[in-house]
């Protein structure tokens, strides 16, 4: 089993935090756009292959943000020795309600899911992730290691 994101940045796993910045969605007619123009600054030292998968991660997680709550609030961005945590904020308390292995099909066979391929796409991406409740909501991390690091 992967460790958890927890693991990762709270037990230093990832190395010492060198930087990070929030930055505000709320009210934004595009989110996910300013996420991405955010990413492409401040991952600018970052493998760009990294920062395509990053920038994929943070789209899906403000559009769930999106569709399941309020929207999203604000997007953390975490730059760590050994890699990247991406973290977006919203208002939403439904924690339980995220699947733990997110899948790509639906009840029926050789059918597509209307919903839950953007958590698909984070698990396969990401190299782990998870929901954690916060004062006024909740914020689903996800963690990018760097080539080589684990």
């Amino acid at each position: 089993m992967p460790p958890t994101t927890a693991e990762l940045v709270h037990d230093r796993s990832l190395g010492n935090l060198l930087d990070h910045c929030d930055v505000e969605l709320a009210g934004l007619p595009a989110p996910q756009r300013t996420a991405r123009v955010a990413l492409t600054s401040f991952l600018d030292n970052v493998d760009e292959g990294q920062v395509d998968d990053a920038m994929l991660i943070a789209s899906e997680l403000i559009a769930n943000a999106v569709q399941h709550s309020s929207g999203a609030v604000l997007i953390r961005i975490e730059v760590y020795e050994l890699g990247t945590a991406l973290g977006v904020v919203d208002l939403g308390r439904d924690t339980d309600v995220l699947p733990s292995q997110p899948h790509n099909s639906s009840v029926e066979p050789d059918s597509v899911a209307a919903s839950g391929r953007g958590l698909f796409i984070i698990q396969n991406l990401a190299d782990t992730w998870s929901v954690e409740e916060t004062a006024n909501g909740k914020i689903v991390i996800a963690v990018l290691t760097r080539e080589g690091s684990r």
